[in-house]
């Protein structure tokens, strides 16, 4: 098998993990650090009513780890996460019906008087800001842009060197991420070298290969879960923020800055360009015969369905590199509540 023939049948799937040896805060390292400013009383990223908020919404998260993880027997250990903060926040702010207890028990009522608290500041002076707007706001489009904030590439120096050592060779190597990080994209930065991620021009264009400018390098970069210089624009557009026009940026939608999934659940794959990325993903794993699983946790039953729907049956193989996720924690693992064989996948 030549070189070619092996990255065309290999596909690369990047978890949280992929992106650790560059100092992105991985979820858990994001809880700590958010449980270090709402416990500070010099921090002031957030306002009293909202450390309040926080610290009443990450007890809850806390008190459905605990009975996930009782429910297992304690074979497996529940960990709150930041994703699952960031859709308590959403569901709150959104005021949808499905709130897990003790939100919807009598503790609700702190979090209306929380609520009143803080439109008595009329910090930003807009009347329409809220408490759990304000949150997810400072979440999404500030903290996790210092989270996510890279310090260190060396470690992907042999990928670089692996595209030197092979100049001529005509594969594409197929990276499919849900990382919001710019980790590939930084170290990638020359023309030549760049990753194709679906944008002309800062407009998606997708990932058919006659849309492919030559002027790109041979990876094809999937970001699953959008990216954080990717903007929605009011009129439903989505843009690379880099290559905004100047009249455009008026009109980025608050939401949507970044535009990505974080703390939305799956109902996202609905829209684009998450829509087409979701199906590249499954037509990929239909076509090719190897799939290596890079610092990805399996805490995602979506992502898990494709992955185990893709191999099952047949003599596709998963190789996982994960140092923190063993064999009997993988066996443990299931789909649809029902127990996963790894050892006849595997």
């Amino acid at each position: 098998m030549t070189i070619t023939d092996a990255i065309n049948k290999s596909l690369f799937f990047f978890g949280a993990g992929a992106s650790w040896d560059a100092k992105c805060k991985l979820s858990s390292d994001m809880l700590i650090d958010l449980k270090r400013r709402i416990s500070s009383k010099e921090d002031e990223t957030f306002n009293k009513p909202e450390k309040e908020a926080l610290k009443f919404l990450l007890s809850c998260l806390e008190y459905h780890s605990e009975w996930r993880t009782l429910e297992t027997a304690e074979n497996f250990r529940f960990t709150p996460n930041i994703e699952e903060l960031a859709l308590l926040i959403r569901r709150v702010k959104n005021r949808e019906n499905f709130l897990p207890y003790p939100i919807t028990g009598n503790w609700a009522d702190k979090l209306i008087i929380l609520e009143a608290e803080f439109n008595a500041l009329n910090v930003t002076g807009n009347p329409e800001d809220t408490l759990f707007k304000s949150l997810d706001r400072k979440i999404k489009s500030k903290l996790l842009k210092e989270w996510l904030q890279p310090e260190n590439y060396d470690f992907l120096n042999p990928l670089k060197e692996f595209f030197q050592q092979h100049p001529t060779e005509s594969f594409r190597m197929d990276i499919f991420s849900l990382n919001n990080d710019l980790v590939i994209e930084n170290f990638f930065s020359e023309n030549n070298d760049k990753p194709w991620r679906g944008f002309g021009s800062g407009v998606w264009t997708g990932f058919e290969e006659e849309n492919i400018p030559e002027d790109f390098g041979r990876i094809n970069l999937y970001k699953l879960h959008g990216s954080l210089d990717w903007v929605r624009l009011d009129s439903g557009e989505f843009r690379e923020e880099e290559n905004l026009k100047e009249q455009e940026r008026e009109h980025i939608e608050e939401e949507h800055d970044p535009y990505l999934i974080f703390g939305q659940g799956t109902k996202t794959f609905s829209v684009e360009p998450f829509f087409s990325l979701i199906q590249h993903l499954r037509k990929k794993l239909n076509s090719k015969s190897y799939f290596f699983i890079i610092g990805y946790s399996f805490f995602d039953p979506y992502v898990n369905n494709l992955l185990i729907d893709a191999v099952k049956g047949t003599s596709k193989k998963l190789i996982i590199i994960n140092p923190f996720f063993g064999p009997e924690q993988l066996k443990s693992n299931t789909v649809n509540g029902k127990a996963l064989d790894f050892e006849k996948i595997f």
